[in-house]
């Protein structure tokens, strides 16, 4: 029985860590910093589209990873694939940004490519991360908390 519910709490801390970087993903707190600053606008028309998940390495649910044609603001025209999740296959013309240069997903000069509304964010990111470990510790202790009282009253009976 205490080793059930040791394997259950690794599970419940498990699925809240995972849960957390989800979130971690989602709103890219590496993209919100200064180092990444926007360098170029423009509008994309989606071109091609592969789904991811529902659980994959960017986290729980469907993750649609687009290739895209974008006119930019500079005068450039270039094929991107934008980050995940920020475009979908039905998206038909979406004002778009590229932020920083210290990550190469589209090959060099040509840094990441984001949707123009969207807003990474450090402290929801981050926040995500520990607010998934913090639920997922307090549901593993709440596990093993329970198993020890009822052992604690089983002990008491005898």
């Amino acid at each position: 029985m205490k080793w059930v519910a040791g394997v259950f709490a690794l599970a419940i801390l498990g699925g809240g860590c995972l849960l957390g970087m989800t979130g971690f993903t989602k709103f890219d707190p590496t993209a919100g910093t200064n180092s990444r600053p926007v360098t170029d606008r423009g509008v994309a028309r989606v071109a091609d589209c592969t789904s991811r998940g529902p659980v994959s390495v960017h986290g729980f649910g469907t993750w649609w990873i687009c290739q895209a044609d974008v006119e930019w603001e500079s005068g450039r025209r270039t094929r991107v694939t934008a980050e995940p999740g920020q475009l979908t296959p039905d998206d038909e013309e979406v004002p778009v940004v590229q932020r920083g240069a210290g990550k190469v997903r589209n090959g060099p000069d040509n840094p990441p490519v984001y949707r123009a509304d969207f807003e990474p964010s450090v402290v929801l990111g981050l926040g995500s991360a520990l607010g998934g470990m913090g639920i997922g510790g307090i549901g593993a202790l709440a596990v093993l908390g329970t198993v020890a009282s009822r052992r604690k009253k089983a002990q008491e009976r005898e």
